[in-house]
């Protein structure tokens, strides 16, 4: 597949129609140390009738359709919450200005930068690193001027064979000047490499749109040479510098620098770089029990930073909610009565390897969530608070009540119920799989759920 001189523009035009945005003027900020009366409730659609009978500004924690706050719509990461929705809860929060907010599935840093606003000290940790690149970008666009690398920074370099994760979607010679790009970012701090990568990310993205079907989290790969993408380096290089100056015109258009700390790290929810009790609210979506895989959502920007998921399956099989089997010790797996009714019922299910493979991958979901509440209760102090927005969803038939098994979960490590709030799913990934459709279902609920740690 070819990408012509002319057609680059066209291609990028038609994946981001947002991108032509002109660089910004440079302009002072002023930094700002914002406190919780200063948080705005953007007018959105009522969404709660709990919101509305407590006397608060309903806000979903669903993300609108064209959702630009925070940035989202700088590298748009798939599922997560409304950043004008985590403001206002951190907003609404009995807490000091000291306080220290976690999101230990943190993905691309909505929590972060929703506390960072809010003045409070924020710690994010996600598995992968293509979330914390993004993650880091949000938060660091207040803080400094937009850093734009130019194509004749980035020299020309001799590289031996084709042995190369982008080969799936780009032909060989277009390979070449696209890895030429992230070795150079490879070398820079990531204070600043991080706008360019993610317009790196933007550019492989809008060139390899084909590959996308209707399921959003799966990635095809090219089934013969026909398929792979060809780009000179010349038009790879005007894209890229397109998708700098539209993220720094998205930079430039805050005025103000809030001063709040943000820590970000690489590593599993189940092992939490966090002290003991030092956590004051956790706000968090972990990841569904709906088999996404989000290695696969992101093997394009993942092949950018060197990681090749089908050669060395270690990343994509760390992450929560894999596909892949690992060697879990279900053994040791202690569950309440519902999470034990869900793997009751998916294992005894009449469909194909229902008692086998799904099985395996429930057990191994629950095991991966187990493991996040008790490091989520380990490093959280006694009173602290724990928001959790999860989603139900069904394994064939079979209902999939991942709130109440959140709740019942937390309930046995020590947290009380406050509040559970619930908002109609319209759409979800069984509504684009032709085959799940086969089985009758019910509304789905996304939930907002809010526990205290008990003393």
């Amino acid at each position: 597949m070819r990408i012509p001189s002319s057609a680059w523009y066209q291609t990028c035009l038609r994946y981001y129609p947002d991108h032509r945005c002109p660089s910004p003027a440079r302009k002072e900020k002023k930094i700002v140390t914002p406190t919780r009366q200063r948080a705005t409730q953007p007018e959105l659609p009522a969404a709660s009738p709990l919101d509305r009978r407590r006397g608060r500004s309903a806000l979903s924690p669903k993300r609108p359709s064209e959702d630009t706050a925070g940035f989202a719509d700088v590298f748009p990461y798939y599922a997560g919450f409304a950043y004008d929705w985590a403001r206002a809860l951190l907003a609404s929060q009995d807490i000091a200005d000291t306080a220290v907010v976690l999101d230990p599935w943190n993905g691309s840093g909505t929590t972060t930068l929703a506390a960072q606003h809010e003045g409070f000290r924020a710690v994010g940790i996600d598995r992968n690193p293509v979330a914390n690149i993004v993650a880091r970008l949000r938060v660091d666009a207040y803080l400094t001027d937009p850093v734009l690398i130019t194509a004749a920074a980035v020299k020309e370099e001799e590289q031996e064979g084709l042995d190369d994760p982008l080969c799936a979607w780009f032909t060989p010679e277009s390979v070449k000047r696209i890895r030429e790009w992230s070795n150079h970012l490879s070398r820079l701090p990531s204070g600043k490499s991080g706008l360019a990568y993610v317009a790196l990310f933007r550019s492989i993205r809008s060139l390899t749109s084909s590959f996308e079907g209707s399921n959003p989290t799966w990635v095809k790969r090219a089934k013969s040479s026909d398929d792979l993408v060809t780009v000179s380096a010349a038009d790879f290089d005007a894209l890229v510098m397109q998708q700098q100056e539209f993220i720094a015109s998205r930079i430039g258009a805050s005025d103000e620098t809030p001063s709040a700390p943000v820590q970000l790290a690489t590593a599993l929810s189940s092992a939490l770089p966090v002290s003991e009790s030092s956590v004051d609210v956790v706000l968090t979506s972990p990841p569904y029990l709906t088999r996404i895989d989000y290695a696969v959502a992101y093997t394009r920007e993942l092949a950018i930073l060197g990681h090749d998921i089908t050669k060395d399956r270690t990343l994509r099989s760390a992450l929560m909610g894999t596909t892949l089997i690992r060697s879990t010790p279900s053994s040791t797996l202690q569950v309440g009565e519902i999470a034990r009714t869900l793997i009751e019922d998916v294992t005894s299910h009449s469909s194909k390897a229902s008692a086998g493979y799904y099985r395996k991958q429930v057990l191994q979901y629950l095991y991966d969530l187990s493991a996040g509440l008790d490091e989520v209760t380990r490093v959280t102090k006694n009173g602290g608070m724990l928001h959790l927005v999860v989603q139900d969803s069904y394994y064939k038939d079979v209902p999939v009540k991942l709130a109440d098994i959140c709740v019942e979960e937390s309930i046995l490590r020590g947290w009380g119920l406050t509040s559970r709030e619930p908002y109609i799913v319209k759409r979800t990934l069984t509504s684009v799989n032709k085959a799940a459709r086969n089985y009758k279902k019910s509304e789905v609920f996304e939930t907002v759920i809010s526990l205290r740690k008990n003393s």
